[in-house]
């Protein structure tokens, strides 16, 4: 948005981010950031402060970091032996045998398919 200092410019864009404007579509997600950054001398750079200032964001963020630390510790905590590991393996390669063979039969047995 450009225009020349004091039309309005910065009235419209919080109008639009309060939702305030009749006719503006509810459905939309609008973010209004401050032109200026609070901290003289910070390196933040705008599209950073612009993804800091998404609240919902961040709060999403956050709780991933959580949930990924939680993994972690369940992971490191539980034994998984190589036996368990190998046998999950061929689990697998039986069922993926499986579905080809059933895949297979579904097509009339042309073996031509593969």
């Amino acid at each position: 948005l450009v225009g020349k200092n004091g039309v309005g410019k910065t009235t419209l864009l919080k109008a639009i981010a309060s939702m305030s404007i009749e006719g503006f579509p509810k459905h939309l997600r609008v973010l209004h950031v401050r032109q200026e950054l609070k901290s003289v001398g910070n390196d933040t750079s705008v599209l950073q402060a612009v993804m800091e200032a998404d609240i919902e964001r961040m709060a999403l963020l956050k709780e991933e970091q959580e949930l990924l630390k939680r993994l972690e510790t369940e992971d490191s905590s539980s034994t998984t032996t190589s036996d368990t590991a190998a046998t999950t393996t061929m689990s697998i390669e039986k069922k993926r045998e499986q579905l080809l063979k059933a895949q297979k039969e579904k097509q009339g047995g042309n073996d031509d398919a593969d």
